[in-house]
């Protein structure tokens, strides 16, 4: 039996001149980092094209030329997929077809406004994940190998990525249990351990953990009687009077992330500008677009669109994303969009005043 035809593009080799691990990527002028980006965006689309029917389809449809991509306007053509859409495929329909693929790790949505999506990540995906979360946190952690509680649900996205994350950073890291919070409640599970840093949402969020509020109300001291230093945690915006608890009870640094369920993290609050999110760019790409698609310019509000981009080899070169391909997913958050330079020294462009303007997961 002959072997089954290769995929387009499947043997061409991949571009490499991105270091997802390498912090000097989130100091880059744009005129720096953006050509690497599109290259890998092109890169990609053949990709998807070559190994993926669904998206052949859907970008013969829309006569997208990759090659012909050579700046974000150029991306207005690619049409955005919305979470409806994503909902009505079967998950296996988004994958790779026809090539050697692994799954290292799979993570389904919370299913809030309608059935749950799941994602699935190859072993170079994941490690590109971990360590773009990782770049993000060194540039805030206030302690060298901090040792964390992670309150984080290990069924959800985020509490595995958290303790992959920062594990990558030397910390020690002790996971909340699987148990409900009703047979063990995750403030007896912190009585067991020593730790300078909690990992937490502010508020309880359903399927990813309860929230630091609630830590506090049952008990108003557990950050200083934990001698906690460094507060990380997402899923929401953090409340004026949490953080003033917070830092009345000695915590030096609170890094509030943002992403979604189908990508992971992407973007980490400024600590300059607490209500800005810079986006860290390499293993996503993430726009801010308007109704027709097309990029949004400095300082206009519009709809945050995110693409699986990148994986990362062992030796920290970016590669092909072989799991779920999504290409200009919106999730259902708009925010104002920001590229110029911003008081923390950082270059990467901003997230600001981040709002839901539709129900998604």
């Amino acid at each position: 039996m002959p072997p089954p035809p290769q995929p387009r593009n499947s043997l061409i080799a991949e571009p490499t001149t991105m270091k997802l691990d390498d912090p000097i990527f989130d100091s880059m002028t744009a005129n720096d980092r953006d050509p690497p980006l599109l290259e890998a965006l092109r890169d990609q689309i053949a990709f998807m094209r070559g190994a993926n029917p669904f998206w052949r389809e859907r970008l013969a449809n829309a006569a997208v030329d990759e090659t012909k991509i050579t700046g974000p306007g150029d991306l207005a053509r690619i049409p955005i997929l919305t979470k409806q859409e994503l909902r009505s495929l079967r998950p296996v329909v988004l994958l790779p077809q026809n090539i050697d693929s692994d799954i290292a790790i799979g993570r389904w949505t919370s299913g809030t406004s309608g059935r749950p999506t799941v994602n699935f990540w190859s072993t170079d995906d994941y490690a590109a994940l971990v360590a773009v979360t990782a770049r993000m946190f060194a540039r805030q952690a206030p302690i060298q190998r901090p040792r964390v509680f992670n309150a984080y649900s290990q069924a959800h996205m985020t509490g595995p990525l958290y303790h992959a994350a920062l594990s990558r950073l030397g910390a020690v890291v002790f996971d909340r249990s699987h148990h409900a919070e009703e047979i063990f409640p995750t403030s007896a599970q912190a009585e067991l351990f020593d730790f300078d840093a909690l990992v937490a949402p502010s508020k309880a969020v359903r399927g990813k953990g309860i929230g630091l509020q609630t830590l506090l109300e049952e008990d108003p001291d557990f950050l200083s009687r934990h001698s906690v230093r460094w507060w990380i945690g997402s899923s929401g915006t953090f409340g004026p009077d949490t953080v003033a608890s917070a830092r009345c009870q000695g915590v030096e640094a609170i890094s509030n992330l943002y992403g979604c369920s189908e990508f992971g993290l992407f973007a980490i609050s400024c600590p300059s500008n607490p209500g800005d999110f810079h986006v860290a760019q390499g293993h996503v790409l993430v726009e801010v677009v308007d109704q027709d698609g097309v990029p949004v310019r400095d300082g206009q509000f519009g709809r945050i669109v995110v693409t699986h981009l990148r994986g990362m080899d062992k030796e920290g070169n970016s590669r092909r994303h072989g799991g779920t391909q999504i290409l200009r997913l919106f999730a259902g958050d708009g925010a104002t969009y920001l590229d110029d330079a911003c008081g923390c020294g950082l270059a990467t462009p901003r997230l600001r005043n981040v709002r839901r303007l539709e129900k998604a997961d």
